[in-house]
Order: C-alpha cells, then structure tokens, then sequence
C-alpha cells in the first residue's frame, strides 16, 4: 500500500513538474504549480469545509462585508481587515478544490465575487500602516485567489478579475511606501524575495513576459554574499542591517525561493548554476545545519522567539521540491527530511562540524550527539530585535546566550516560562530594562565591545565576548569547544548595580527522570522540586542526559520548579493564541556571583550525552581538559588527549606557558595550537575585534628553536574570519 502510495506521489509530482510542453505556455505551467501547491497544503479537506462554513455565516452575502470587521482599519500590529484575504483565498480554493464539498458550490462563488468586490471597491481600498501587508500580504493574496478561480469551473467574472488585477498591482512603482516591487530602494535580501515572487504570480496572471522576467531574476538576485541585509559573507543571514536571523528572514529567504524555483522548474527561468549552488551551500549549513530534529536553534529566531511553536519545524514539503529543483543535494535533504518527519533519529547523518560566524558574532557547534550554539553580540551588531510588539523581555537575548540540545525539544515553547535575566549561558544582573512598543529594526542596542568572535578549524573551536558595562555590568567570558564537552570561563565580572549578578548555566524544562547530584563525594537523586545553593561543594549535575561539571570553587544555585505563564508576557500583539497557558517545571541553574560583585570569576564544563553517574564518573576518570588560566587578560585550556591548546588573548603581549608552550600574540587575539604529529603543529587564530591587518605570535614549543611568525589577517568582510597555518 505505501509502494503505490509513493508511487502516485512520484507520478503527481512529475506530472507538476515535468510536463511543461511547447503547447502550453510557461504562464499556465506557473498558475497550475501554484494552484496545486495551494490544493497540496491542504492536510484535512473537512477542516477545510467547515473554515468555509464559518465564514459563510458571518458573510453578508448580499453586499459582500463581514459586518464585524472595520475596513477602514490601518493600526501598524493586525489591521482588523487582514483576515479577509484569506478567508476569500479559502473560498476560492474550496471552490476549485473537487475533494472540496464546496466545489463547483453556487452559493460559493456568488460569495466570492461579492467579498471580493466590497473589498477591492472599498473606499479607501484596505491598508496597513506596517507595508508589509500592502507591499507582500494584500497582493499575494489576492492573487492566490485569482489563480484558484482560474482552475474553477466557472470563472471570476472579467470585470471583476482586471479591477482585482489593477489592486495588486497598486503600490509597484518604486518610490512607493507600499514597496509592492522588487527593486524598490528599501527592499533587499528575504522582503526582495518575497516580492518578487508576487511579480511571478502577477506576471502569469497577466501573461506578461516583462513582469514574469523582473519577478524571476529579482527572487534569485538575493543568492549573493552581501555585507547588507541577505546572505553574509560567513553565510549566516543578517535582516534590519545588524542582526542575526538565519531563522527568522532567513526562512522566509528560503521558502520563496523554493517557491519561485519549483514555479519555474523545467522552464527558461529555473534556477541553475552558480545561483544554484550558493543557495544549496546557505541553507544545508545555516538553515537545515541549525535544526536538532526538527527543533531550529532559538539563537536565531530574533523577536520571533516570543511566538508559539516557533522553533518547531516542518520542511518536508520543501525539501521534497528541493529533491527535484537540486539533484546534486538530494541525498542531504533527504535525511534532513527523515529526521525532521522522525522517520531517523536526530543524530541520522549528522556530521561533527564547528562554525563560526564572524559576520554575524554566532557560532555553531555540532556532534551527532548534540547541537549547541552561541550568540555573544559585539558592537559592530545589534542585541536581539524586539519589534512590533513582540520579544517584549528581549533585552540581554543576545549576550553570550547559549543553546544545548540534545534531544531537540528541550526549549520548545518554553520561552513564556522562562526568567529572562537568567538566560543560559548568560552572566546578568537580576534586573530587565523593558522597550516599549517599537518598530522592528529600530532603537535596538548594539553589544558594548568590538571583542567578539571566534577560532575554528572547522571541527573545533573556541569563542569569546567582552560585555564592557553593559548596564553598569562587565565579564568575559568564553567558551572551548571539543568533542565530549565545552569548557566555559568567565573573569572581570564587575556591576555596579544593586542587583546580584549570575552566570546562568541552563533554564530548560525539567526531565521526567529528575536529576542527579554530587556534593562532597555523595551522590542522591531527586525526582521533586528544589530550591538549594552549594557554597564551594558541589562536584557535578546530572539532568536530561547533559553533565555540569564544576572543576572549581563557586555557589551553585539550583531551583526545580513548577511554572505557569500565558505568551503575553512577552507577545503582546493581541492574538487571542497568546493567551494559551504554559505549564511545566523548569530545571534552572546558575553560578551566584553576589550583590556588586569585584573581580569576580567562574568556570563549568558542560558535558552533553551523559547518561548516569557511572558514565560521569567514567568521564572524570580520563581528566581529558585542563583550565590552563583564567583570568581579565588570558583564558586558556588544554585538551590531553586530542592535543589541543586553545587560547583567548584579551591584551597584547600576554604570555601563555605551560610545560610544553610558550605563547604570545601582539594583538588581542584568539588562537587555537593543534599538535598534529611529533615536530608538526597547526596553529589557528583569529581577531575578534576586527580591528588589525596583521598579527606577530611569539612561540617557542619544548625541544625546539622559538619562532616568530607574522600573518596578515582577512579584512572588510572577511575580518574576523580565522586563518590557519603550519609550523
């Protein structure tokens, strides 16, 4: 049964595809792909009867108005007109849907002519004081449901459908502020795409060659590295000019150009080439590479972090479309697809990498066994956005937040519950400034310290972020990535407030297993909530298959608490979903640093993947790191059996030494010394300040001669991009 299944799929998805002819025009291959791909969304076709249903009863059907809602609405957040579009895109898809009670329905498409008419005819037509909705939203639409009733039996009537024609294209002219095209001046990366993606619908409509052509080439030209808004040089996706959205505008780059490219596919414009391969390469690294399963990383989700079900992810209808559009990466989207569907599990096919984004101040490091990031912001780059209405406790999102899964779902909606100064990863006072309502892209701040950035060799890495008195609140802080786990050092932490102040380890829901402490050698277990702190005795923590190990003294605090919360605490955009009730317990745990703290300093090591005490006992049998310094000018750690030395220097002419290496940069800098073979090392190293054009490393390795090496380092774009050699 699943055979025929697939192989009617395989059957339908060729015949879409593939049977573009001479005889039919490439217009027609267009409305029917989009028309299909609108009749394919649909999962529940009785789900899609009764929308219809409940819309018909609140419809005037004689003049066309749903009498509750105001037309003349133009707030910036949900004008009261909005839902209209859709619900008229949902008549005409049921009436030219056969599966569809309403196909063919009479009274249907009596409605449909009525409420398009009100609509369009309204005085003054339906507008938004946010663009978007004027230059994506309202043209799209509408003309999503020109393409249904040109696959319905009995067609819009002409009048109708050249009047709807002339209110799609309203706002195309290039100075408009409706911004309806593509090659307006503020319109670049994901809204560019997005745009002309309508001109593609529109351009097929019209039968317009010119209008097909613009709509083609504007939804590919993005493809490019840019040091705007789009894809960054380092590949991450920057959005509003200094922010960091791979999961946010990103997504929406992406799925319109899968859209775009399988409108198109078979025909003159399909997307090839260079193009092609610049696409493929972004999102398998900086999209589908930051998805655990089927849970995106939060990292990168900007002010859409605040919306229900955000990070959870399904794709598999693209990546179905990208197996066809992309040959070349049809292996790698198809198990990107199973373990989304859950078809294998998270680890399927995944490869140990480690990236960093010098552009964008993020970094990605991956195991089969876990996914975990960084976003440390600089000041060459904006704190995470908070924008029309949304994010609205967003303020420290961007300052050293760490995410570890191991699972995937650890995170998933668990943002209402959280306590927003004790984000993990973190190091906060107990305080959180509040924005009022703003428009997004606008009167954010940036990071306080060009000091941000990262060393890779593409498997390992190390990453570092000065916060310089960021609300009268200082630290830096690091973090040494391997393969089994991530040492993390903090030094200088100073605050002048009378907040206290924490390095936040982890907030992330509370396993069903409960946890598992060592304190003074003694091991218990707790399945309860708790409320504790350890002055200086605590060994480890074990909770949900991740190890908190603390190889030096510090106070622990660690609650295991039951938390309710609604989303419009930190969503306040009016949804009536907002108000849906969250109810988990949370496993919180932090390093306590105290009231005005002076000089203060902490370190933990993370280990991802372990399972109970015997294997962390196991694991702290090897002794496999070793914390070399910690302290305002130099963190270092060592690696015993991978033979790894990695390095950050926060001033120039600081010496590293230990019993094999003697080591100093001229520049602040961060490095990572790689001993290859006997005699052979690589060394890595990077300027995360992207500030010099060349960097001098005194070393001296034990039984050899010192040497002096001087390396030019990347710059413009490329600055902060790591550079490696051999000595």
């Amino acid at each position: 049964m699943k055979k025929s299944v697939f192989l009617v799929f395989l059957f339908t998805l060729n015949s879409i595809f593939f049977n573009h002819t001479k005889a039919q025009s490439v217009f027609q291959t267009i409305l029917q792909r989009v028309h299909q791909e609108q009749i394919d969304q649909v999962k529940d076709v009785t789900s899609l009867d009764k929308r219809v249903k409940d819309n018909l009863v609140s419809l005037n059907l004689k003049s066309g108005k749903w009498e509750s809602i105001n037309y003349a609405d133009h707030k910036r957040i949900k004008p009261d007109w909005l839902p209209v579009l859709e619900r008229i895109r949902t008549m005409t898809l049921a009436y030219s849907f056969p599966k569809s009670s309403y196909y063919k329905n009479k009274q249907i498409g009596q409605a449909i002519h009525k409420s398009l008419s009100y609509f369009i005819n309204h005085k003054p037509l339906p507008y938004c004081d946010n663009w978007y909705q004027q230059g994506i939203t309202r043209p799209q639409t509408l003309a999503l449901s020109l393409v249904n009733m040109r696959f319905s039996e009995l067609p819009l009537d002409p009048g109708l459908e050249k009047n709807t024609l002339a209110v799609i294209c309203k706002d195309t002219s290039v100075t408009s502020n409706g911004r309806n095209n593509p090659m307006h001046r503020f319109n670049f990366g994901a809204n560019k795409a997005q745009i002309a993606m309508g001109w593609i619908f529109i351009g097929a409509l019209l039968a317009n060659e010119k209008m097909l052509d613009v709509g083609v080439r504007e939804a590919y030209l993005p493809i490019q590295y840019t040091a705007g808004e789009g894809i960054q040089y380092d590949l991450s996706y920057d959005m509003h000019y200094g922010y960091l959205y791979n999961g946010g505008y990103g997504v929406e780059f992406m799925t319109s150009v899968i859209k775009s490219a399988a409108y198109t596919f078979g025909t003159k414009y399909a997307l090839k080439g260079e193009k092609l391969d610049l696409f493929r390469k972004f999102i398998l690294e900086s999209i589908f590479g930051i998805i655990r399963g089927k849970w995106m990383d939060w990292n990168v989700m900007g002010r859409g972090i605040s919306r229900i079900d955000v990070i959870q992810k399904d794709y598999s209808s693209y990546l179905e479309r990208l197996e066809y559009i992309d040959p070349q990466g049809k292996e790698q989207y198809s198990a990107i697809r199973k373990r989304m569907k859950g078809e294998e599990p998270v680890s399927f096919k995944v490869a140990p990498f480690h990236r960093q984004y010098w552009n964008t101040d993020y970094t990605v490091h991956v195991r089969p066994s876990y996914f975990m990031s960084i976003h440390a912001v600089s000041n060459r780059k904006y704190s995470q956005e908070i924008g029309n209405l949304e994010n609205q406790k967003g303020f420290w999102g961007s300052e050293g937040t760490m995410n570890l899964q191991v699972k995937g779902n650890e995170y998933f909606n668990i943002f209402p519950l959280w306590n927003w100064t004790k984000l993990p990863g973190t190091t906060l006072p107990d305080t959180l400034p509040t924005v009022k309502d703003k428009a997004p892209g606008v009167g954010d701040r940036r990071g306080t310290h060009p000091f941000s950035g990262g060393v890779s060799d593409s498997r390992y890495g190390a990453t570092a972020y000065v916060m310089d008195n960021d609300l009268y609140t200082s630290a830096k802080k690091s973090w040494f990535m391997f393969d089994d786990e991530i040492v993390c050092l903090g030094s200088g932490i100073k605050s002048t407030l009378p907040h206290p102040v924490g390095t936040t380890l982890n907030q992330v829901f509370l396993s069903e297993n409960g946890l598992t402490l060592c304190v003074a050698g003694r091991i218990t277990r707790y399945k309860k909530e708790l409320n504790l702190t350890f002055k200086n005795q605590i060994e480890w923590i074990l909770h949900d298959n991740v190890g908190y190990v603390f190889p030096q003294e510090g106070n622990v605090h660690l609650t295991a608490e039951k938390r309710v919360s609604d989303w419009t605490g930190i969503s306040m955009t009016g949804d009536e979903a907002n108000k849906r009730i969250e109810q988990k317990s949370v496993f919180q745990l932090s390093l306590q640093h105290g009231i005005r703290p002076e000089n203060e300093k902490y370190a933990y090591i993370l280990v991802p993947t372990i399972k109970n005490s015997i294997e962390m006992k196991h694991y702290l049998e090897k002794k496999s790191v070793s914390i070399k310094f910690n302290n305002e000018k130099l963190q270092a750690v060592y690696h015993n059996r991978l033979k790894i030395w990695q390095m950050v220097f926060y001033a120039g002419n600081i010496s590293f030494t230990d019993d094999e290496v003697n080591l100093s940069t001229d520049i602040p800098s961060i490095l990572m010394l790689k001993k290859l073979e006997k005699g052979k090392y690589q060394i890595n190293v990077a300027d995360p300040s992207h500030l010099y054009e060349k960097i001098k490393i005194n070393i001296k390795i034990k039984d050899t001669d010192a040497q002096t090496i001087t390396i030019d380092l990347p710059l413009k774009e490329y600055a902060g991009q790591t550079v490696s050699v051999l000595l």
